[in-house]
């Protein structure tokens, strides 16, 4: 049995009794079900733990001003009822990483992959300096999980007597026992939800849910991110794109009139300059490939012209082919003649967004 050293003890061990399976990197891989896994996600509801993530707690009396100068979103706008989905950039306007940033019993988290946990406490332990600002690991102390369903909103209502509907909405469970279990509600193609809290209330919670949900493991439940076209930074793409490229701006997750922080003259020269050469696509291939984050991905079209993409997420569809978000330059794809294949002359398709990339949108 292998045990993920990164996970909560008690957490791996009430995940080990309903067969969960891990890879090295504490991601579940399997509930034993790998099929019916992926085909559940289409409509839920599900669960799955997502406690392999970073999660950095941010704690002293000048958290929120140092915060709101190193972010691209208007920290002070945080509040226990509001979360943000924020980046953090080079001077360059490169992301470094994307956070879903939430106050939880006056502290603020950082919720991102744990690839990048490592250089990103470096980075911004540096920028501390002499200010009242702490960083600390949490992922241990508080567990995470996800939760998604076409009513998923009815169940978080029904099942936790919790009313959190609006996007990014956080709220406490209210219920004695899991009342220090918080709940944010998080973009997906229907009802999703990412909760934190202690490990014992949070088995109580996924208790509670599961009794009208299924389990999904740690990969599919990306096929929710990819439809719902929310970027994923990870060590290897972190630092090679503008966040306009990640389509940060239709996602709410600049803020313009801010003021200064790290990348934002760059980031705001594209902007008022309306030249963002880049953007970010959600692509079906028909065919079965694996595509791993920042590898290359060739499309062509019929008169034979090649286009070079980024895979930022991808995975396999729900039912064949696979789902992916890359990042592609915009007028040589706007300008494609005709359908799309991949380099083994199976189809591609570009499919919409909930949110416009483009002015044809």
């Amino acid at each position: 049995m292998l045990q993920p050293h990164t996970l909560n003890t008690k957490w791996l061990t009430f995940l080990n009794d309903q067969n969960a399976q891990f890879d090295e990197t504490g991601k579940i891989t399997t509930f034993g079900h790998a099929e019916l896994e992926r085909f559940l996600i289409k409509n839920g509801p599900v669960l799955t733990s997502l406690t392999h993530q970073a999660l950095i707690k941010v704690t002293g009396s000048e958290a929120t001003h140092f915060l709101h100068g190193q972010l691209t979103t208007d920290i002070n706008k945080l509040s226990d009822s509001q979360a943000q989905l924020s980046a953090y950039c080079d001077p360059k306007g490169q992301v470094l990483a994307i956070f879903l940033v939430f106050m939880y019993q006056g502290n603020i988290y950082l919720n991102f992959d744990a690839s990048l946990k490592e250089s990103i406490l470096k980075r911004l332990t540096l920028f501390i300096m002499r200010s009242d600002v702490q960083l600390t690991d949490a992922s241990e102390h508080l567990i995470h999980i996800g939760f998604a369903g076409e009513f998923g909103d009815l169940e978080v209502q029904r099942r936790l007597s919790t009313k959190v509907k609006n996007l990014y909405e956080t709220g406490l469970v209210e219920m004695n026992d899991m009342k220090d279990v918080c709940v944010v509600k998080v973009p997906g193609p229907y009802h999703k939800y990412s909760l934190f809290g202690p490990e014992d209330q949070i088995e109580r919670v996924w208790k509670h849910l599961r009794s009208n949900a299924d389990v999904t493991n740690s990969y599919d439940w990306n096929l929710l991110n990819i439809t719902a076209g929310i970027p994923d930074i990870t060590l290897k793409t972190s630092g090679q794109f503008l966040a306009q490229f990640l389509n940060l701006d239709k996602l709410n997750a600049i803020d313009f009139k801010k003021g200064c922080f790290p990348g934002q003259e760059m980031i705001a020269r594209v902007h008022y300059r309306g030249k963002v050469t880049k953007r970010m696509f959600r692509i079906r291939l028909t065919e079965e490939q694996v595509l791993k984050k920042g590898q290359s991905l060739t499309l062509k079209d019929r008169g034979g012209k090649n286009y070079k993409l980024t895979v930022i997420l991808a995975n396999s569809g729900v039912l064949d082919g696979t789902l992916c978000l890359a990042i592609g330059t915009l007028k040589n794809l706007e300008s494609a003649e005709g359908d799309l294949f991949t380099e083994s002359d199976n189809a591609a398709f570009i499919e919409p967004l909930p949110y416009p990339v483009t002015n044809n949108d």
